[in-house]
Protein backbone atom coordinates (compact mmCIF):
# COMPACT_ATOMS: atom_id res chain seq x y z
CA UNK A 1 0.00 0.00 0.00
CA UNK A 2 2.94 2.37 0.36
CA UNK A 3 4.06 1.68 -2.87
CA UNK A 4 1.15 2.97 -4.49
CA UNK A 5 0.98 6.19 -2.03
CA UNK A 6 4.72 6.86 -3.00
CA UNK A 7 3.78 6.29 -6.25
CA UNK A 8 1.04 8.84 -6.38
CA UNK A 9 2.60 11.28 -5.03
CA UNK A 10 5.10 11.27 -7.42
CA UNK A 11 3.09 11.51 -9.91
CA UNK A 12 1.43 14.27 -8.67
CA UNK A 13 4.25 15.85 -7.99
CA UNK A 14 6.04 15.05 -11.11
CA UNK A 15 2.19 17.06 -13.62
CA UNK A 16 2.33 19.39 -10.71
CA UNK A 17 6.02 20.83 -12.41
CA UNK A 18 5.24 19.80 -15.49
CA UNK A 19 2.11 22.07 -15.73
CA UNK A 20 4.06 24.80 -14.05
CA UNK A 21 6.88 24.69 -16.14
CA UNK A 22 6.08 26.93 -19.17
CA UNK A 23 3.90 29.60 -17.05
CA UNK A 24 6.08 32.53 -16.35
CA UNK A 25 5.41 33.48 -12.63
CA UNK A 26 5.51 29.83 -11.50
CA UNK A 27 9.06 28.95 -9.50
CA UNK A 28 10.06 27.43 -6.66
CA UNK A 29 11.00 31.00 -5.06
CA UNK A 30 9.17 32.22 -1.95
CA UNK A 31 5.96 34.72 -2.48
CA UNK A 32 5.44 37.48 -0.71
CA UNK A 33 2.62 35.23 1.56
CA UNK A 34 5.09 32.57 1.95
CA UNK A 35 6.55 32.02 5.26
CA UNK A 36 10.21 32.47 3.61
CA UNK A 37 9.36 36.08 2.61
CA UNK A 38 9.99 36.41 6.92
CA UNK A 39 13.41 35.48 6.68
CA UNK A 40 14.82 38.39 5.90
CA UNK A 41 12.79 40.70 8.47
CA UNK A 42 13.46 38.12 10.80
CA UNK A 43 17.33 38.48 9.96
CA UNK A 44 17.22 42.01 10.18
CA UNK A 45 15.90 41.98 13.70
CA UNK A 46 18.25 39.90 15.16
CA UNK A 47 20.87 41.82 17.81
CA UNK A 48 24.10 42.45 15.92
CA UNK A 49 26.40 40.61 18.50
CA UNK A 50 23.79 37.38 17.90
CA UNK A 51 24.11 37.90 13.80
CA UNK A 52 28.05 38.11 13.96
CA UNK A 53 28.46 34.83 16.01
CA UNK A 54 26.23 33.35 13.92
CA UNK A 55 27.96 33.86 10.99
CA UNK A 56 31.27 33.16 12.77
CA UNK A 57 29.61 29.70 13.86
CA UNK A 58 28.77 28.92 10.07
CA UNK A 59 32.26 29.88 8.83
CA UNK A 60 34.36 27.98 11.37
CA UNK A 61 31.70 24.95 10.96
CA UNK A 62 32.65 25.01 6.95
CA UNK A 63 36.40 25.29 7.30
CA UNK A 64 36.02 22.54 10.17
CA UNK A 65 34.19 20.46 7.30
CA UNK A 66 36.78 21.76 4.88
CA UNK A 67 39.50 20.80 7.06
CA UNK A 68 38.10 17.07 7.56
CA UNK A 69 37.55 16.62 3.78
CA UNK A 70 41.70 17.27 3.44
CA UNK A 71 42.57 14.86 5.75
CA UNK A 72 40.29 12.07 3.65
CA UNK A 73 42.68 9.41 1.68
CA UNK A 74 43.80 10.73 -2.04
CA UNK A 75 42.24 7.16 -3.82
CA UNK A 76 40.74 4.43 -2.88
CA UNK A 77 42.11 3.04 -6.19
CA UNK A 78 42.72 -1.12 -5.09
CA UNK A 79 43.97 -2.42 -8.06
CA UNK A 80 47.77 -3.73 -8.10
CA UNK A 81 49.81 -2.70 -10.88
CA UNK A 82 49.65 -5.41 -12.48
CA UNK A 83 45.93 -5.56 -12.64
CA UNK A 84 46.65 -1.89 -14.60
CA UNK A 85 48.64 -3.79 -17.18
CA UNK A 86 46.97 -6.63 -18.78
CA UNK A 87 48.72 -9.02 -20.30
CA UNK A 88 46.40 -9.42 -24.02
CA UNK A 89 47.27 -6.76 -26.36
CA UNK A 90 45.25 -7.90 -29.01
CA UNK A 91 45.88 -10.06 -32.18
CA UNK A 92 49.07 -8.74 -33.08
CA UNK A 93 50.34 -10.67 -29.61
CA UNK A 94 48.67 -13.99 -30.98
CA UNK A 95 50.90 -14.30 -34.16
Amino acid sequence: MSFLVRAALVIGALSYFASTRDQPGASLRPTDGGPMAALPAIWDALPSDIRARAISEATSQAGRQIADMSMLPASGDTLAESDRKPGWRGSNSRR
